[in-house]
């Protein structure tokens, strides 16, 4: 159960995901600047057919008789990042720092969530809209939240990753505990040989 829990809180993700953008679809009209959170922060009903933020929307590939559009790339891009990260949990998932742990679920989660959209929808439903001032951030949903923040969390645990070992520590100038010296190899010493 303990292996599960990493894809527990993946779903759990998801489930807030859609749940939110299904409100959103429900209660405001599309295009419409509906509610005001503070902070600067709004709901306004989008549909994003690109990546987060809405990156390729406009991209087209013709494979033989087939068009593949944006939504059907990213659609397919992100089933294989849910696929993978999925097996990466349940085959390293313990063995992994709590902050990868972290990261790959969040992104997973956000993968799973538009991925979702794209393959029910064609599109991605966004709804979460910044703005201060004259700086209008792209509108957002959680599923992309999950994966900047997954991202954001990779980047540090790869800073973090050589200070996190004994080794890193150690080499860092950083305590060792008692084990790390008697694990090591070292040459006998005459103390070493008596009651031998």
């Amino acid at each position: 159960m303990h292996r599960l829990l990493p894809l527990v809180f993946a779903a759990a993700l998801v489930v807030i995901d859609q749940v939110s953008k299904a409100w959103v679809v429900a209660t405001v009209p599309l295009g419409v600047r509906e509610h005001t959170l503070g902070l600067g922060f709004h709901i306004t009903h989008t549909r994003n057919s690109g990546a987060a933020f809405g990156l390729l929307r406009d991209l087209q590939w013709v494979v033989g008789p087939v068009l593949i559009d944006g939504t059907v790339l990213l659609g397919l891009l992100n089933l294989l990042v849910s696929v993978a990260l999925v097996v990466y949990l349940l085959l390293r998932g313990q063995r992994l720092d709590r902050i990868t742990r972290a990261a790959a679920v969040l992104v997973l989660a956000g993968a799973a969530g538009n991925m979702i959209d794209r393959l029910r929808l064609g599109y991605v439903v966004d709804f979460v809209d910044f703005q201060v001032g004259s700086f209008d951030f792209a509108v957002f949903n959680v599923a992309d939240a999950c994966i900047v923040i997954g991202a954001g969390l990779l980047l540090v645990a790869g800073f973090l990753g050589e200070r996190g070992t004994p080794a890193g520590r150690a080499g860092a100038g950083g305590d060792r505990s008692p084990t790390d010296s008697a694990n090591e190899p070292h040459e006998a010493t005459p103390a070493d040989q008596v009651g031998r």
